[in-house]
């Protein structure tokens, strides 16, 4: 009967010990899953705000390409149009403006042509050399804008076919002025529409991504891919000019785009110096099928870590009998672990080149004699070390040497006689500090000056030491702290001892200032 009970309760505490094993499992699986779905959330996030850095730095960068672009074909304008007005455009200078107008053309690439036009629209000099007959170009866009428009900036005009070559352009001109300000004519560089294939050719990118050159009323110059029927299309009822471009002249967003209908995420710039709009744009379909295809591979490691999970919790029941072993010895791991941990503790107030005390516990002394000397009514006294021209006996010697020196100074410093309360420490590189708690200046001094002694006596040789010694030697500041003299912290003592290891070093070095 006894012995059924006794089953019986052991039977119970199984099933409640495997109860509670499926609940910790169940816990850990949905736990696993709401972070996954959360990181699987916040991925997709970081893959749109990476596309949108990328697109908005690939605006950027297609913003500075157009205007540098269009700047050297306005500068060239600029150029030819000061030649005519020192010129004029008589007959006799129609030869030296050809020749003018070729060699600029030939030394930009992306110019496919250049003329001048009197003020009825007829051809006087092209870069080609051969003028068409019977041709005028008063119906042009661009010749119209200038006859009402006086301003001598160049303007930049939709995409033609050039009469010239057959050849898809944009027309960038410039307004010739009589000197009575009035209309003189027309001065054209056309730009080749295959360069910007070219250009935008060089840009790895998706066959649904998009590269897009554009005026500010939303008139397409190029896109990426090309589409001949896109050229010349106006888009200006895209977000990008409705409301974007209205808002900020560049950014990020995410709509559809107004060519095909696909939803992109986009970055835009606009020219500051010229009425042009830059947009990349990446397919948003695309980035998720990217993004998902990586994803795939993310669930599936995930599915292997759940079970992992579950088969680890499996193995608890059998491994509980284990842990109270494992408890007993990391006890003991800890209570060496403590041991090596105060050791560590001890090392790490000493210098390890020197075997002097360094700067933490010179600090940490410091503050303590601070601290002392304010409750005893007792002087404090700090002496700054430093090794005059250290720099040029490591150069001279190598810093093997230097390091061997400081060694010796350490060692001369260690064996002064001092009072046992005293600390010496490297206070760091070649600077050393003595800390005499008690001390007062009659004390101080008389160390300080055996410090100079005991290194001079040395006797390390320094061909290049500045003090006019051929030996190694140490300048000493100090600076005694009394309660009348009111220096309140180890920051003020240092100040103090620092100020007058500068004055000896500025005094000639290899001594002893207050």
């Amino acid at each position: 009967m006894i012995a059924d009970q006794h089953a019986v309760t052991t039977h119970s505490s199984k099933l409640s010990l495997r109860q509670m094993m499926i609940i910790f499992l169940l816990a850990i699986v949905s736990v696993v899953i709401l972070i996954n779905g959360w990181l699987i959330w916040n991925s997709w996030q970081r893959t749109i705000a990476s596309a949108q850095n990328d697109a908005h730095n690939l605006s950027q960068s297609l913003s500075r390409q157009a205007e540098d672009t269009f700047l050297q074909v306005d500068l060239t304008l600029q150029d030819v149009s000061d030649r005519i007005s020192l010129i004029g455009l008589n007959q006799a200078q129609h030869g030296y403006l050809r020749e003018l107008l070729s060699s600029r053309t030939s030394s930009l690439p992306q110019l496919n042509g250049m003329a001048i036009y009197d003020a009825q629209g007829n051809w006087l000099v092209t870069s080609r050399g051969n003028i068409p007959k019977q041709i005028n170009n008063s119906d042009r866009e661009y010749f119209r804008y200038h006859l009402t428009h006086a301003d001598s900036r160049v303007h930049i005009g939709k995409v033609i076919r050039s009469r010239a070559t057959g050849d898809l352009v944009i027309p960038v001109s410039l307004r010739l002025n009589n000197s009575d300000g009035s209309f003189r004519g027309i001065l054209l560089a056309s730009v080749n529409l295959s360069f910007f294939k070219t250009v935008y050719g060089y840009y790895n990118l998706g066959r649904h991504n998009v590269l897009a050159l554009m005026l500010s009323d939303g008139t397409i110059l190029y896109v990426r891919p090309y589409v001949e029927s896109a050229i010349n299309r106006n888009i200006s009822d895209s977000p990008l000019f409705t409301t974007l471009l209205k808002n900020a002249s560049s950014g990020t967003a995410v709509y559809k785009s107004a060519l095909d209908g696909k939803e992109r995420v986009f970055g835009y710039s606009a020219l500051q110096r010229y009425s042009l709009v830059t947009a990349a744009g990446y397919d948003k379909g695309q980035l998720m099928r990217g993004w998902f295809s990586t994803l795939s591979v993310y669930i599936a490691l995930c599915t292997i870590l759940l079970l992992v999970i579950f088969l680890l919790g499996m193995l608890v029941l059998r491994h509980i009998s284990l842990n109270q072993k494992n408890q007993l010895e990391l006890t003991a791991v800890r209570d060496r672990l403590t041991a090596m941990n105060r050791t560590l503790q001890t090392l790490a107030l000493v210098d390890g080149l020197t075997g002097l005390a360094n700067r933490r516990q010179f600090d940490l002394y410091l503050q303590h004699s601070v601290d002392r000397a304010h409750k005893l009514q007792i002087p404090l006294a700090l002496l700054m070390i430093d090794v005059d021209s250290f720099k040029a006996f490591n150069d001279s010697y190598g810093h093997p040497a230097g390091d061997d020196c400081l060694k010796r100074i350490a060692d001369a410093l260690a064996h002064l006689p001092h009072r046992p309360d005293n600390l010496v420490a490297r206070y760091g590189g070649e600077e050393f500090a003595i800390i005499l708690p008690g001390g007062d200046r009659e004390v101080a001094s008389r160390l300080a000056q055996q410090v100079v002694e005991a290194i001079s006596a040395l006797n390390i040789p320094h061909q290049h030491n500045s003090c006019g010694q051929q030996r190694v030697s140490v300048s000493v500041g100090l600076h005694v702290m009394t309660q009348e003299n009111q220096i309140l912290s180890p920051q003020a003592l240092i100040a103090g001892a620092d100020r007058a290891l500068y004055v000896a070093k500025n005094a000639g070095k290899n001594q002893v200032a207050e």
